[in-house]
């Protein structure tokens, strides 16, 4: 069995407390290339943000992101799959996360949007290098949204996803991306849908495919995946789903388990 499709999220799969790519996995993510595999991001960060971590890993042309709303090829140059919320789904989604305590966010494209300039909204597009755009309604952005964002205390954010999906799946795809966040994007999302979809262009099929993650918004793909591979130290969820199981990214598990695999040639075409 050789894996043509080499899916690995970003935050505490690649990156640990590095923001830094060692030598090692770079080497191990091009020979995986050069074998004929494509080594794609799924990831819930936005297409900029990945693109910044990214500029280490030029091998990585292929990109997954807000959690497989969107899929891009040559590093972000073109956009060839994208799943949007509708503006009935936006209403529902902003009207869900109004009866929480939480802070609501909305993605459209690299733009970032808010009906409170809040702290921690200030904060956050500080840290990530984009600005933060006041609104008067969430409900009457004249783009298309990529997703909604709850942002709060843990606690409240685990018992609002488990709603969402019990009482909304039908009409949204619900998941945590951190203990904090919890995202609300088209029910055609997600990191399963846009690797199948890659899939249907690569002439492969899920057993073609190895995932590599280690948090809540992972475990759909890593169920997946013909091959689901979760990070020692990510959450319990990812293991009760995984077939295996790779060191943390601090010790370049990723690397570790690709060099085996490269090894007994099941990496390539």
């Amino acid at each position: 069995m050789k894996y043509k499709i080499i899916a690995l999220d970003i935050d505490g799969t690649l990156k640990g407390d590095s923001s830094l790519m060692s030598p090692y996995m770079t080497r191990i993510l091009e020979e995986c290339v050069s074998r004929g595999a494509i080594v794609s991001v799924a990831t819930g960060r936005s297409l900029k943000s990945a693109l910044i971590f990214l500029q280490q890993a030029p091998m990585i042309e292929t990109i997954i992101s807000f959690q497989g709303a969107l899929v891009s090829f040559e590093k972000g140059a073109s956009n060839v799959w994208e799943t949007f919320l509708s503006s009935d789904e936006v209403s529902l989604s902003v009207d869900l996360l109004s009866q929480r305590e939480v802070d609501i966010v909305a993605y459209a494209g690299n733009e970032v949007y808010v009906e409170k300039l809040t702290d921690w909204a200030i904060a956050y597009g500080e840290r990530n290098g984009v600005e933060i755009i006041e609104v008067e309604s969430l409900k009457e952005i004249p783009r298309k949204l990529y997703r909604v964002l709850g942002v709060g205390d843990p606690d409240i954010i685990e018992v609002l996803e488990s709603d969402l999906k019990s009482g909304y799946s039908d009409k949204l795809y619900a998941t945590r991306s951190l203990p904090h966040f919890c995202e609300i994007l088209s029910i055609d999302a997600g990191k399963d849908k846009a690797l199948e979809w890659m899939c249907s262009q690569f002439d492969a099929g899920f057993e073609d495919v190895i995932a590599f993650g280690n948090g809540f918004n992972d475990v759909e793909m890593l169920r997946w995946a013909g091959r689901g591979v979760g990070m020692e130290g990510g959450e319990s969820v990812v293991f009760e789903v995984c077939d295996d199981t790779a060191k943390s990214p601090n010790q370049d598990g990723v690397a570790l388990y690709l060099d085996n695999l490269l090894e007994n040639d099941q990496i390539g075409v």
